[in-house]
């Protein structure tokens, strides 16, 4: 076999079929598409393969993914990362069976527009979101946004009369998806300037509109008010791991960045901050995801509660199957310090009745 018979050879073998990347770097920029190759690298498989690198995996990897250039190089040291990015971001939002929310509403792409346009249709295509109760629409820039509030200097005062009026629990609790919609029901119903439609609006042409999400952008795929069963019964809810990234206000679930409520994670937040030698984002934390919202741009909002219930705090300290054991005394529980507050002034004044002999 000669040298061409055996370039032939390796042209056309599985291993030399790899994707050219887009980019160098593996890690960097977020990508809103994958660009490099991506092999999902399974518990079982990665245990028996290395997926034709010339180069040896670390135990780690075989519970996502791995992305890299090239199967060899000059160095004999191919650039391999775990991470897989969107492409594992998506197939664990798709195993969490949750159901996407649109905040705005576009016109379904395979029926065609309208041949006039008029100002109820122009209304009626905007999304469902506060600016578009403004007459204005995703490719609003933040100056015009500025310069119609600036025309309603009132408008903080007058919500915050209206909330208080229509949904005075809110401004206890504080829930973002809540306000979200209050918001949106308040700057429908009120006497506001807006930005008037002029002959500019109506005449602009589709086709230079920008690129847009359509459907879920493929991170969901279920009904809304479908019934998910499981060997328990009917799922009501989805419970995830995660970790908190921002205080008491938001975690780090599945790939994605969830805002929480801090009212459900008080029990949680007094014990991490309490525990000796931990860091808070040690301790991996049961949490219900609320909702999860698509945006216009192709964000994704994800709103949770946090679980009281569980062994967390057990499972945090690794290699040990106890709680943590408190240096100080002041590290116990509430109960704990005023029981034995009671207990010294009991025995101090004698009001513990002794059994007698």
């Amino acid at each position: 076999m000669n040298n061409q018979e055996i370039y032939k050879l390796f042209k056309n073998s599985r291993l030399a079929q790899v994707a050219t990347p887009m980019t160098k770097t593996i890690r960097g920029a977020t990508q809103p598409v994958p660009t490099h190759q991506l092999i999902l690298t399974t518990t079982s498989n990665a245990l028996r393969s290395n997926f034709g690198l010339k180069t040896a995996l670390p135990k780690q990897v075989g519970f996502s993914g791995i992305e890299f250039n090239n199967i060899d190089n000059a160095r004999k040291m191919p650039d391999v990362e775990k991470s897989s990015g969107y492409k594992f971001n998506r197939l664990r939002f798709q195993e969490s069976e949750l159901v996407l929310k649109k905040a705005y509403n576009r016109p379904n792409p395979l029926f065609a527009l309208p041949e006039s346009k008029t100002v109820l249709s122009l209304k009626a295509g905007l999304p469902d979101t506060a600016v578009s109760k403004f007459n204005m629409g995703n490719d609003a820039s933040l100056s015009e946004v500025k310069a119609l509030l600036k025309r309603n200097p009132e408008i903080r005062r007058l919500f915050r009369e209206w909330l208080l009026e229509n949904s005075p629990e809110s401004v206890m609790l504080k829930i973002p998806s809540k306000l979200d919609q209050l918001l949106k029901d308040f700057l429908a119903s009120s006497p506001l300037v807006r930005k008037q439609f002029g002959i500019s609006d109506l005449i602009k042409s589709d086709t230079s509109s920008k690129n847009t999400i359509q459907g879920s952008a493929g991170l969901s795929y279920l009904q809304r008010g479908r019934l998910t069963n499981s060997p328990n019964g009917v799922k009501s809810g989805f419970i995830a791991p995660g970790r908190l990234v921002k205080g008491n206000r938001e975690a780090a679930i599945g790939g994605f960045v969830a805002g929480v409520n801090e009212r459900t994670l008080q029990l949680q937040s007094n014990y991490i901050n309490n525990a000796p030698g931990k860091h808070s984002r040690q301790f991996v934390l049961p949490f219900k995801v609320v909702e999860a919202e698509l945006t216009p741009k192709g964000a994704v909002r994800m709103f949770a509660d946090g679980v009281r219930v569980g062994d967390w705090m057990r499972n945090s300290d690794v290699g040990s199957s106890r709680n943590y054991t408190p240096s100080n005394p002041n590290f116990n529980s509430m109960s704990e310090r005023n029981q034995q507050d009671t207990n010294a002034l009991e025995a101090l004044l004698g009001l513990v009745s002794r059994p007698r002999n």
